[in-house]
């Protein structure tokens, strides 16, 4: 996830979280920057294999392409959160005043 995006679904999360929550999140997001970072790493790696070691780019190759599917397991997770996090619950009323 880019990491403008990363910060916007931080700050749409209320600061009124618990601490477990708080904590859930921070770890979610570094998990989804780390495989970002790494991703972004091992592109560049692969990139300098194609150039003059082809029998490491497989390598490469084969663990990039399994890193970019963690990252979007990853980052669903982290805006699955998010939304769990952000969901407003509203008690359902009977027109009596009186929540259920």
């Amino acid at each position: 996830m880019h990491p403008h995006r990363l910060e916007q679904l931080v700050a749409s999360v209320p600061e009124g979280i618990t601490a477990e929550q708080r904590t859930a999140l921070l770890a979610h997001v570094r998990a989804s920057d780390g495989c970002r970072t790494r991703v972004a790493r091992l592109r560049d790696d692969l990139r300098r294999a194609l150039a003059s070691d082809g029998d490491r780019a497989l390598e490469l190759a084969c663990e990039l392409d399994a890193l970019e599917r963690v990252q979007q397991r990853v980052d669903g997770w982290l805006c699955g959160l998010v939304d769990d996090l952000t969901r407003t619950r509203e008690a359902a009323r009977y027109n009596d005043g009186v929540p259920a």
